[in-house]
């Protein structure tokens, strides 16, 4: 069982990667991005039951913060492109700067 948790969070985390760095669209990242720190919180919490160790716990609490901050951000620029460029296009996060 064990073996089994690390390995779906490593194949959770590679496709989180791979999204991040494949896809086009603002969403696709943030659901990359989302993929991979799913994974890698799903690591933390076999290595905690596992190992009893609290301080995985902690890096977890960080994690989720640090999520929830990242989509919060996400979103926002994903809804300021979507509003003035009328795409959901990361290529055309550039003209951002001039608005």
């Amino acid at each position: 069982m064990f073996m089994t948790l690390i390995y779906t969070s490593l194949l959770i985390s590679s496709i989180g990667i791979f999204m991040l760095l494949s896809k086009k669209h603002i969403l696709s990242i943030l659901i990359g991005i989302e993929l991979f720190l799913n994974g890698i919180n799903l690591f933390f919490i076999t290595i905690s039951k596992s190992y009893s160790d609290d301080i995985a716990n902690i890096f977890i609490l960080f994690i989720l913060v640090i999520t929830a901050c990242e989509v919060a951000i996400g979103l926002a620029i994903f809804l300021l492109n979507q509003r003035i460029n009328k795409t959901i296009d990361i290529n055309h996060l550039n003209r951002l700067r001039d608005e």
